[in-house]
């Protein structure tokens, strides 16, 4: 697992622990990494294929006339990622929310861009994005479901839209949100390269119904899980993929719109968070393989006490048993058939118990 850096105790003038120059850089990069992943989402030419992939309104569109719909006062980051012009910027939007009675959430690149589907030459329609970068998919301390995270999120992200966009409680103007999160580790192998969308979706049970779709289907969720081996990934797991390593030339297989050298520069600022990132979801899972394989080790070694100590003690009453029936002069292959033990074991119990007496 690499060269073993050794951490000394200078008050004792001992080395405390071993460290993998692995485990040194993976501990050290998950600010640099979180910051770095969230500023290169908030590009336009970054976000464009990812919105393609994974938002059905924006299906059969190309990619120039996604980048058309993409609202440009809207973003959640302080820091824009390219030297391109402001008008292919997203701008600020406010990433945070709080109100009286709920708690305070921050959401990580929020922008909003135009609905083709219901939007007309007289009226806009947008779609309210949420794309989140969560690394971990099984979070700790507390550990919670991501998806109940993501499906508060987009919950939070309509309701804020009463007053802020109407002015007044007017639910008939409540537009569309989604949320994207995106998961890079601690993902169980079966759900690796996966992407599952979370709808509002109608259901009638008695009777048929024809509401409109778009007054209910208001709330989506897409989860994104990564996969571990690059070369078992394709569209929008290989592309993501692509940009948590730095591979600008794998990158730009999927975009359609010209990169910046400054574009590209950020893009390659990524390396090595992958591949630290990839060792240490290794180690981690050796450690709880390794604790798993000593607590069934444990358990496996008390239930073995355990049955041997029962049959120990059968065949101990079993003897106690043997004995009282030899000296009432009951014969050998009586005792063993009622006992439901061998003769030899019998007459191994008279031998001792009669070189004992002596």
């Amino acid at each position: 697992m690499g060269n073993i850096l050794k951490t000394l105790d200078y008050e004792k003038g001992k080395y405390m622990k071993n460290v993998t120059r692995e485990d040194i850089y993976a501990s050290g990069i998950t600010g640099a990494y979180d910051a770095s992943m969230k500023k290169l989402l908030s590009n336009k030419e970054i976000l464009v294929p990812i919105l393609q992939m994974t938002i059905p309104e924006y299906e059969g569109y190309t990619q120039e006339e996604i980048l058309s719909c993409l609202d440009t006062d809207s973003i959640t980051g302080e820091d824009f990622v390219s030297d391109i012009p402001a008008d292919l910027r997203l701008h600020k939007e406010e990433s945070e929310l709080s109100s009286i009675t709920e708690k305070l959430i921050r959401f990580d690149i929020r922008f909003k861009a135009r609905n083709p589907k219901l939007s007309t030459e007289k009226l806009k329609v947008s779609l309210h994005m949420d794309l989140e970068a969560q690394r971990s998919y099984r979070p700790k301390n507390p550990s919670y479901p991501v998806i109940k995270r993501a499906v508060y999120y987009v919950a939070r992200d309509l309701s804020s839209q009463l007053g802020s966009i109407t002015g007044t409680t007017d639910y008939s103007r409540l537009e569309k949100c989604y949320s994207i999160w995106i998961c890079t580790e601690d993902i169980p192998k079966a759900l690796q390269n996966t992407m599952t969308e979370y709808a509002l979706r109608k259901n009638d049970i008695l009777g048929k119904t024809a509401e409109p779709e778009k007054d209910y289907d208001l709330m989506t969720v897409i989860l994104i899980r990564q996969g571990e081996t690059p070369d078992m990934q394709e569209g929008i797991f290989d592309y993501l993929g692509s940009l948590l390593h730095g591979d600008v030339k794998r990158a730009e297989k999927y975009t359609k719109i010209q990169w910046s050298e400054t574009m590209k520069g950020d893009v390659k600022t990524m390396i090595g968070f992958g591949e630290a990132i990839y060792q240490r979801g290794i180690r981690c899972g050796e450690e709880r393989g390794e604790e798993r394989g000593r607590r069934l080790g444990e358990e496996r070694g008390r239930r073995l006490g355990e049955e041997n100590g029962i049959k120990q003690g059968k065949l101990e009453k079993a003897r106690e048993t043997a004995l009282s029936m030899a000296e009432d002069g009951m014969e050998i292959e009586r005792i063993a058939r009622l006992l439901k033990v061998s003769e030899d074991d019998v007459r191994n119990w008279i031998e001792e118990n009669r070189l004992l007496v002596k």
